[in-house]
């Protein structure tokens, strides 16, 4: 039997590995699909994998439909072209896994898992990204957008601003996202980036974190002070002498 214990993967990945699948059915579509086509692929190569070998498999295939998206993709290219984060690269951006010490993330750009309302006129979601995977609140304002509540879906990417990380039951966190938090939202079903088009979107604006905008440069400061021995004289009179001035001569 092998050993489990060295396997951590996102609840996603591991929900998609026991659903079970019909090898003579076409590909079930979204997670599921990946592991149909994993166990297709097992079936038909001769030896058996480990099942630590297949669920890398699995890992693997849907890391590759999640982030290789044309949404994926979209997001990428957008953030680069508009500078929105440092350098314009994705390795600058706020990850998920930082909402378990940070009470607001910068800016994140996430894809939709799992998609429900609550009954409330909100929604709940569930989003990834390559370092973590969690629950998200969407405020019912943000879904009666139509620049965004039609796009928000499985399989559509969000660029996020200033989003809050809640704590209710540690050590689980969520984002509650509100509609000043949405930035962009690419829907699953976006055609393939092209430089020309994404040169055609606006740029979006990026609010800054309080205590980014208190930080305020010291070398700038400095720079505006000048060396008291460089300071002009703003005084008519001259400075001091040990002679006495004329008019006492003359007094005299």
């Amino acid at each position: 039997m092998d050993a489990w214990e060295d396997l951590v993967y996102d609840d996603d990945i591991l929900e998609s590995f026991l659903k079970k699948c019909d090898s003579s059915s076409s590909l079930i579509p979204d997670p599921a699909g990946n592991v149909q086509a994993v166990m297709l692929n097992r079936i038909n190569t001769k030896g058996k994998k480990s099942t630590q070998k297949f669920a890398n498999d699995v890992a693997k295939a849907t890391y590759e439909r999640d982030f290789t998206s044309n949404a994926w993709k979209w997001d990428e290219m957008f953030i680069e072209h508009h500078g929105l984060v440092t350098e314009g690269k994705m390795k600058n951006i706020n990850a998920l896994k930082e909402a378990k010490g940070m009470d607001i993330l910068p800016v994140v750009a996430c894809l939709i898992k799992e998609c429900k309302s609550n009954g409330l006129g909100d929604m709940q979601l569930t989003v990834k990204d390559p370092s973590h995977t969690m629950k998200a609140s969407v405020h019912h304002i943000v879904i009666q957008d139509p620049k965004f509540g039609d796009n928000i879906r499985v399989g559509s990417v969000m660029i996020l601003n200033l989003v809050k990380s809640f704590c209710a039951f540690r050590p689980n966190h969520y984002l509650n996202i509100v509609h000043r938090n949405v930035v962009k939202v690419f829907p699953p079903e976006i055609s393939p980036p092209l430089a020309e088009l994404v040169k055609e979107t606006p740029k979006p604006v990026i609010r800054l974190p309080m205590w980014a905008e208190n930080n305020v440069n010291v070398d700038a400061i400095l720079r505006k002070f000048v060396r008291p021995t460089d300071q002009p004289s703003t005084s008519s009179n001259q400075p001091p002498t040990d002679q006495p001035s004329t008019s006492a001569n003359q007094a005299k």
